[in-house]
């Protein structure tokens, strides 16, 4: 996975008011095209792979990601974290979930 320099500014700023914790990314089950990405501060677990200093990603998860560049956009409307990734089949209307 590749970090995007303004994400990783975004979770720099992040982390260094969360010295504790890691920027964890991962896809979680759900929504109506099958996956959804998660974003969430948390403790490193033993398993979890580090794509970047205090960012991890679990191996499940990694397996679909690993092609993916984590992106932040910053504009008037909204702040968010993203994925692209060329392994994507499928995305919902609302752009909540995705199909790999």
């Amino acid at each position: 996975m590749i970090v995007s320099p303004e994400a990783r500014e975004q979770i720099e700023k992040v982390l260094a008011a969360n010295p504790e914790h890691v920027f964890r990314v991962s896809l979680q089950g759900g929504g109506c095209a099958g996956f959804r990405y998660q974003f969430d501060l948390g403790k490193q677990e033993d398993d979890d792979i580090i794509i970047e200093e205090g960012i991890v990603i679990d191996p499940i998860s990694n397996r679909y990601l690993s092609n993916s560049t984590l992106k932040f956009k910053d504009d008037v409307f909204l702040k968010m974290f993203f994925l692209e990734s060329p392994d994507i089949t499928s995305t919902c209307g609302c752009g909540e979930s995705v199909g790999f």
